[in-house]
């Protein structure tokens, strides 16, 4: 398996997000802000001179090893509290692991993925297949680190040993704007989303707005958050400042496109076992052709088929992830019209991981999640609406809070949104 330059760019736009946070925010001596100086300074060197390397069939290892070796040796030299400043650094560990162990350097391999098994970032699953560790296979210290990490971060395992759902009569219910309301109809009109979904039957409508969405706004991991998270503001704020938005806010966009074209429609947090630093945010949209909620993804415009081309809700692709059953994603899957999206990448690795539990907000419409006009730190949902989560039986998250509902029933959370009327 390649090593993954996805992880290192992640790194590097999350140390320079930290670098700009603690830069306006911390209280630091003088001595911590000469040294905070300079390890930007390394850092930048660094990343220059890992894109000369990374150069694809032209690695040197050896150079490789080098760079990651002095840049955290370097690392390891700042404070603690420094050290916890710039924590994504220590996601190089495993790619220093592969270089260090490509060029021979068995000793430092082991110390660096005894590292990255302690930070517990790596998907264990891919660790096993990766082509450039299998000098370090057969020794005890790796092997030993390995299971380590498979305790850790063995999401295919996890969600196959996951507990069933079970009915526990938790008393929430789901509600979705009316397509009547003043700033959904602004929305359809001031964007034409009747053209954007065509003339087609409801499917394709669909999957229209999914991708016209994703075409419009570019997705950004790592942007800020705009104040006013509603789809006309988000998407005139991106074409001005030629920028993206992050899937949450992707998610937000897509929904209110839906409920405005009158279909019913959630945005939901697609969640790990043990959060380390991602999950992801996609959307459902309930079909009345299938009778039921389907999966749509406008960050990598995918959605998800059975072997018979048969469109496929969350429920439906956890289900059969669980029990390794054909799952198919559309060909066109993408991110950016960058890179192409495969099955092994999407939904084998990082959709795995991302289906322990999932989570959605109770009411969904314009604005959900903007915060209150005259206040700095009050969401509007906060106040007016609560989260549902759906766990497994036995399982609890670790950031439930007051304004939440935990529920084992996946019936009641996936029950079509016209049973009542």
């Amino acid at each position: 398996m390649k090593l993954k330059k996805r992880n290192i760019l992640i790194a590097i736009v999350t140390i320079l997000s930290t670098i700009y946070s603690y830069n306006i925010n911390a209280q630091t001596t003088s001595q911590d802000s000469i040294v905070c100086a300079q390890f930007e300074k390394d850092f930048n060197a660094f990343s220059i001179r890992m894109d000369e390397l990374e150069k694809p069939n032209k690695k040197d290892y050896i150079a490789l090893s080098k760079l990651y070796n002095n840049f955290l040796a370097k690392y390891e030299k700042l404070s603690t509290p420094l050290q916890k400043k710039y924590d994504y650094v220590k996601t190089l560990y495993y790619n220093s692991t592969c270089y260090n162990a490509r060029s021979g350097n068995k000793k430092k391999a082991l110390v660096d993925f005894e590292k990255a098994a302690d930070y517990g970032e790596q998907d264990y699953n891919l660790v096993k297949k990766d082509s450039n560790l299998i000098s370090l296979h057969k020794i005890k210290r790796f092997k030993k680190s390995l299971l380590r990490l498979k305790e850790k971060t063995d999401y295919e395992g996890m969600l196959k040993a996951s507990q069933a759902y079970t009915v526990d009569k938790k008393a929430y219910q789901f509600y979705y704007a009316n397509p009547n309301d003043s700033n959904l109809v602004r929305l359809r009109t001031t964007f034409n989303l009747d053209s954007i979904a065509g003339c087609g039957n409801e499917i394709s409508k669909i999957k229209n707005i999914m991708y016209w969405v994703h075409d419009i706004v570019p997705h950004d991991g790592i942007s800020r958050n705009p104040k006013s998270k509603n789809a006309i503001d988000m998407i005139r704020l991106c074409q001005k400042e030629k920028r993206g938005v992050n899937c949450r806010m992707m998610a937000q966009i897509l929904n209110e496109c839906y409920l405005a074209m009158g279909f019913k429609a959630r945005y939901v947090t697609c969640l790990p076992k043990v959060m380390i630093n991602d999950c992801h945010v996609i959307n459902v949209v309930y079909s009345c052709t299938l009778n039921k909620w389907v999966w749509m993804d406008p960050t990598f415009a995918a959605y998800i088929t059975d072997d018979k081309g048969m469109l496929l809700s969350i429920q439906e692709v956890r289900e059969r992830l669980r029990m390794s059953l054909p799952l198919v994603l559309n060909d066109d899957a993408n991110w950016n019209h960058k890179s192409k999206q495969t099955k092994e990448d999407y939904l084998d690795n990082y959709m795995t991981k991302n289906l322990y539990h999932i989570e959605c907000i109770n009411n969904t419409g314009f604005n959900t999640e903007t915060y209150i006009k005259g206040t700095t730190d009050i969401p509007e949902y906060k106040l007016n609406h609560y989260f549902v989560d759906l766990c497994p039986q036995g399982y609890q998250p670790d950031d439930n809070n007051d304004n939440s509902i935990v529920t084992t029933d996946d019936q009641h959370f996936w029950e079509s949104p016209y049973k009542n009327q």
